[in-house]
């Protein structure tokens, strides 16, 4: 189950478990339409295509998490990745839907990720990433209300940082993030690829940067990056 890149566990990517249904011939929703619970469900009913869609729809956000968390130790980190899910898989008659599929996946990350910090000497950046993790909470909880600070955004600053604050994102504001800023889409095109309205896109490309700012200037400041 080794990560290989960026294209997953795999090299041969599975099939839309929504494409061709539980049966040859079947219509089922699409992927992107089947909810937390849904396909916590299907999994327990042992619908194989189903375990490979949560590989396929986690994967990324999860390695990204414990990527700047581990040193980058590619090695490790997948590692930590395979026993994540391995360990969920185990226990996923205990996921109730209190919190996303992808929130429930990091607390495992954090307790694996614990696990390995103490048997080495830790990093400068995964020690912030650590020591800061209730704050970020609190920042992501706060997002709502808070204005964005545009100066951040404007600061040239290394990709580690930016990755790092990518990292401690949820999947909905890490992707508005990448396909505004990495792939240049409108808000119009963004709105037509996520089935989302204008003004429902909008609101989440702006919680999305406001999410980023503030937990960028948090991290940078503890590393040193921001006077």
């Amino acid at each position: 189950m080794k990560r290989g890149g960026r294209a997953g566990f795999s090299s041969n990517p599975p099939k839309d478990p929504g494409a061709g249904g539980h049966q040859a011939g079947a219509v089922g929703p699409r992927s992107d339409e089947i909810d937390d619970l849904t396909l916590r469900d299907r999994i327990l009913d042992g619908d194989r295509q189903a375990s490979e869609l949560l590989f396929r729809r986690h994967l990324d956000g999860l390695y990204e998490f414990c990527h700047y968390r581990l040193g980058g130790d590619r090695t490790v980190v997948e590692d930590v990745v395979q026993d994540t899910f391995l360990v969920a898989l185990e226990g996923l008659a205990g996921f109730d839907g209190r919190s996303t599929l992808h929130t429930w996946l990091c607390g495992i990350a954090k307790n694996k990720i614990r696990q390995q910090r103490r048997k080495r000497r830790p990093l400068a950046l995964e020690d912030v990433l650590a020591e800061s993790q209730g704050e970020i909470d609190a920042i992501l909880a706060r997002i709502e209300s808070e204005p964005l600070p545009e100066w951040v955004l404007e600061r040239r600053e290394t990709s580690e940082l930016v990755g790092a604050t990518l990292s401690s994102l949820s999947p909905d504001h890490r992707r508005a993030l990448c396909d505004k800023y990495l792939h240049g889409r409108s808000v119009a095109q963004m709105a037509a690829a996520s089935g989302r309205s204008l003004k429902a896109t909008e609101s989440l490309l702006t919680r999305s940067r406001t999410a980023f700012a503030r937990v960028f200037e948090l991290i940078a400041k503890r590393r040193g990056g921001l006077s």
